[in-house]
């Protein structure tokens, strides 16, 4: 049972890097509807890998377009190092990288300019439990550093193995395992009275 469960799963991995080498061949040929059937595919997992390593920002629209344009300009370099989803994967974390930096860089400037802190307004509906309690993980994820971040989205929210978020990080796995450890400490510390509560 397991042996054939193995077997199929291989099977699935070598269709779609058959489909994906097929798709970046016929753009590299002049097909532009590859490129499309590229999107098609990937803006879904693209825009919601976005959405959280931007801490559920409203800016997601225009860091996947900068993805595509990306991936546009580049497919006809694409060597099949890795598959495609990994390298779309590794473009997506460094265009939200360098949106953070720069948003970053704007808030400072906010900041300076005002002489003070810019404070977040609390929310009116208390009552919404349930609500609140995943804005508070939202927000306490999104304030993780970004190399903490990065790789709990990536592992535990797009389900990502450790190894392939060691590739697209350009880390050792190791690295990816010892982020991973220090995001949960931090995670549990600020998040240590919702984990009693459970």
């Amino acid at each position: 049972m397991t042996d054939s469960i193995t077997k199929e799963a291989a099977r699935r991995s070598d269709e779609k890097a058959r489909r994906e080498q097929q798709l970046v061949r016929r753009f590299v040929a002049g097909d532009e509807s590859a490129f499309d059937e590229i999107v098609a595919e990937q803006q879904q997992r693209v825009t919601g890998l976005a959405y959280r390593l931007l801490g559920w920002k409203a800016d997601v629209e225009d860091v996947v377009q900068e993805v595509f344009l990306a991936v546009f300009g580049h497919l006809g370099r694409f060597r099949f190092e890795s598959s495609l989803n990994t390298w779309i994967t590794t473009i997506t974390v460094n265009k939200c990288r360098s949106w953070r930096r720069k948003h970053l860089l704007k808030i400072k400037l906010l900041q300076y300019e005002a002489q003070k802190p810019v404070l977040a307004v609390p929310r009116a509906d208390q009552g919404m439990v349930d609500a609140e309690t995943s804005s508070r993980v939202r927000q306490t994820l999104s304030n993780l550093p970004g190399r903490y971040r990065e790789v709990v989205i990536l592992h535990y929210l797009e389900g990502i193995e450790i190894s392939k978020i060691a590739k697209v990080l350009n880390l050792t796995r190791n690295a990816v395992d010892v982020r991973l450890s220090r995001a949960r400490a931090q995670l549990k510390a600020k998040l240590a009275d919702l984990i009693q509560e459970k």
